[in-house]
């Protein structure tokens, strides 16, 4: 992310950097979910902001939503009742031109068998560029793509099925199971990086492969003990402060001056900007 960047060129393309360090001079605070994105951003966007570690705002809705509207979201997309919908939401890949992923979804959705059924989210990039993940007549396959809120496809699952994508940071809110496909992890890695090891500390269950994938399923290792251990583990790490009340102390810090929030404001080292900005800008980070 950021200026790391710069020595990453098949996922920077034709990124400005210069622009990218006069877009950061103009924040004033920055939103950081944990101490994890605190140290990676704050390198990877160095100016003079002021970073409040106070959790994710855009999460607060996964510890607010009640069951009655959770079903009505399901209903809406078409989720029959009693089956088990699981969310299939892939990242972009950098290293690709054509949107191809690995997983097989028409497959994936037939080895699953009728009691589930998948909703599949393309990555916006992909989405802009005319390719969907979930492009199939199959009738447990749901094309959400096009649907505006990612967090009511979360809420409206039983299960999260993604690669690299920051979204595992948020659904891990929901306490729901996490499983991780994880098939071209070095040609991912080798395009754009991660900021820790995946397979060594994961939100849930890891495929390398798709059978592995498809094992995971039918062995009910996707929700089973080992699987929540995982999750309690990254939850604790990445989600410390996300409790359903972000906005409101961010609100309260930013606006009536309350500085009481889960953690001190930490500010930023490294560049200070190259001018005062005249309105308050905030940047709330996501953890891809």
């Amino acid at each position: 992310m950021g200026t790391d960047l710069v020595h990453r060129p098949a996922a920077a393309g034709t990124m400005d950097f210069d622009q990218l360090l006069r877009n950061i001079d103009k924040w004033d605070f920055s939103l950081s979910a944990n101490q994890h994105s605190t140290l990676v951003w704050e390198r990877t966007y160095p100016a003079g902001y002021t970073t409040l570690e106070y959790g994710s705002p855009r999460n607060d809705v996964f510890h607010r939503t009640r069951p009655e509207e959770i079903a009505r979201l399901r209903e809406r997309l078409g989720v029959p009742e009693g089956s088990t919908a699981l969310l299939y939401a892939p990242t972009h890949r950098d290293y690709r031109r054509d949107g191809h992923h690995p997983l097989d979804l028409d497959r994936f959705v037939r080895v699953l068998g009728p009691r589930f059924v998948v909703l599949a989210r393309s990555h916006y990039l992909d989405t802009a560029s005319g390719t969907t993940a979930g492009r199939s007549l199959h009738p447990r396959l749901l094309d959400v793509s096009a649907h505006p809120s990612v967090e009511e496809l979360c809420l409206a699952s039983d299960a999260l099925v993604t690669d690299y994508s920051s979204l595992m940071f948020d659904y891990v809110n929901l306490d729901r199971p996490v499983v991780l496909h994880l098939e071209d992890r070095r040609a991912y890695e080798a395009a754009r990086g991660t900021y820790f090891d995946l397979e060594s500390f994961p939100p849930g269950a890891v495929a390398r492969d798709q059978d592995e994938l498809h094992g995971i399923f039918a062995t009910d290792h996707w929700r089973g003990p080992r699987s929540a251990q995982r999750r309690a583990a990254f939850r604790a790490r990445f989600c410390p402060y996300d409790d359903g009340h972000a906005a409101e102390r961010v609100v309260r810090r930013i606006f009536l001056g309350d500085t009481s929030g889960p953690a001190l404001p930490v500010s930023s080292g490294g560049r200070q900007p190259s001018g005062v900005p005249r309105q308050v800008t905030v940047r709330e980070y996501t953890n891809g």
